[in-house]
């Protein structure tokens, strides 16, 4: 077949097909709606995502408060436990305080003596000299004169602090014996000695009594102990 009869055969094909259903007018119109369906869907796109990122915010900013408020409640309810414990914490940082009464200190030298004991500490021998009795010395004076140690009385006289003295009256005559690292002017009829520490030993008697002229044996009895 050439292709002058293709071309006929073609073209008769052609006179022979129904009209079209549609013509330009229905493009444009098709077109149009098209164009309009896009432009909603865009919109509509648009809408929601505006919307969803809009309620993302809100929904960040309720949790970001709720949060803050937590930790502003749980920082006041701290800070109010720290400041009701600070003053304990003060009162724990503190010391006790010291209920003791001074008289009722122990003694800080070693010297207390025992429930019962007629012995005075080296603190009271220390501070006492002449004012007071040495429980020591009277108790080796009172065995000596072999009378109770009790009715222990202190000196008429005067020495120094760092002395020693105890004095026992018997009838009418008193004897005393004083122990002194000092200078001691006694009475006349003194009788002094040397002790075994190295101090000096004074006993003399005042008044009238059956062991008055006695003072040099109870010196010489006593000196060793002291």
């Amino acid at each position: 077949m050439d292709e002058q009869k293709l071309a006929d055969l073609f073209r008769d094909a052609a006179h022979d097909a129904p009209p079209a259903s549609f013509d330009a007018g229905d493009v444009r119109t098709a077109s149009r709606r098209a164009t309009l369906r896009r432009r909603g869907s865009i919109a509509a796109g648009t809408t929601l995502v505006v919307v969803l990122g809009f309620g993302g915010v809100l929904a960040a900013n309720s949790w970001y408060g709720q949060d803050g408020g937590n930790s502003t409640a749980a920082g006041s309810g701290q800070q109010g436990t720290d400041t009701a414990q600070s003053p304990m914490t003060l009162m724990e940082a503190q010391p006790p305080p010291n209920n003791d009464f001074p008289g009722d200190a122990p003694s800080t030298q070693g010297d207390g003596t025992a429930p019962g004991s007629t012995s005075f500490t080296a603190g009271e021998r220390a501070v006492q000299g002449c004012a007071g009795v040495d429980r020591e010395l009277a108790d080796a004076l009172a065995a000596e004169l072999s009378v109770s140690p009790e009715p222990a009385i202190p000196p008429a006289v005067t020495c120094s602090p760092a002395s020693r003295a105890a004095a026992y009256k018997i009838d009418g005559l008193t004897i005393t014996a004083i122990v002194t690292p000092d200078p001691f002017e006694g009475p006349a009829g003194t009788e002094k000695a040397k002790t075994a520490r190295g101090q000096d030993l004074y006993v003399f008697t005042q008044g009238d009594g059956e062991l008055k002229g006695q003072a040099k044996r109870f010196a010489d009895a006593l000196a060793p102990r002291f």
